[in-house]
C-alpha cells in the first residue's frame, strides 16, 4: 500500500472535484495536470482513477486511454498494474488484450501516442477484421461509456495538426493532459490543477 504526501492527496482531490464536474457537463472538456519531475504524477493519476471509478460520482460508465510518448505507455501500465494489483479495480489492457473490440467498463487502453498519431499505423488504418482505434471506440461508445483520454507528457505531443486530429477522433469526453511543462492553448483548457515545487 502506497502512502500519498499531502500535496499528492491535495492533487487527487482537486483533480476528483474538476473531473467530476466537467463529465457532468455538455461537450468535450480539458483538465491540464501540471507537476514536478519527480513528484510522482504517476501515482497520483494512478490514485485519482481508482477514487473516480470506485465513487462514481457521476453516474457514468468510464472507459480510458492512457497515451504517452516514446515507450512511457509500457511504463505507465506496468507500475499502474502493479498499483491495481489486490483491488483490481481498474483493468490496464493493451490493444491486443481487446478481445470484445471495445474499451471495457474501467478499462484503460495503453497506447504509444506517437504510433498512434500516424495515419497510416496499424492500430488507425481499416482493415479486414474490423479491428483498429476507430471502431474500438465505437464500439466502446455503443456500450454507453464515455472515454476519458488521458495524455502522459502531454508537451511532447499534442500542440500539432496531427493531433488535434486523432483527439477530435477519439473525441473524449473528458482529456487530462499531464506534464511538468504543459502547453497551454488558451480556449482547450477547462481546468487546471497543479502541485508547487515548493510542496
Amino acid at each position: 500500500m502506497i502512502v500519498m504526501r499531502p500535496y499528492q492527496d491535495k492533487a487527487v482531490s482537486d483533480l476528483y472535484s474538476a473531473a467530476t464536474y466537467l463529465l457532468q457537463k455538455t461537450g468535450n472538456k480539458v483538465i491540464v495536470f501540471k507537476a514536478p519531475t519527480g513528484s510522482g504524477k504517476t501515482i497520483m493519476m494512478a490514485e485519482f482513477l481508482r477514487k473516480l471509478v470506485s465513487d462514481n460520482a457521476t453516474d457514468s460508465i468510464l472507459s480510458f486511454i492512457w497515451a504517452a510518448p516514446r515507450q512511457l505507455h509500457i511504463q505507465s501500465q506496468e507500475k499502474l498494474q502493479r498499483y491495481y494489483y489486490e483491488n483490481k479495480i481498474l483493468k490496464c489492457s493493451s490493444f491486443e488484450d481487446l478481445v470484445d473490440k471495445d474499451i471495457g467498463e474501467n478499462e484503460a487502453l495503453f497506447l504509444n501516442w506517437e504510433s498512434i498519431n500516424k495515419k497510416d499505423n496499424i492500430y488507425i488504418r481499416e482493415n479486414e477484421n474490423d479491428f483498429n482505434l476507430s471502431s474500438v471506440l465505437q464500439n466502446t461508445r455503443d456500450q454507453g461509456r464515455q472515454v476519458t483520454l488521458i495524455i502522459d507528457e502531454s508537451h511532447f505531443s499534442t500542440n500539432t495538426e496531427i493531433a488535434s486530429g486523432l483527439k477530435d477522433m477519439i473525441n473524449p469526453k473528458l482529456t487530462i493532459e499531464v506534464s511538468a511543462t504543459p502547453v497551454f492553448r488558451g480556449d482547450q483548457l477547462d481546468q487546471l490543477v497543479s502541485v508547487d515545487r515548493e510542496d
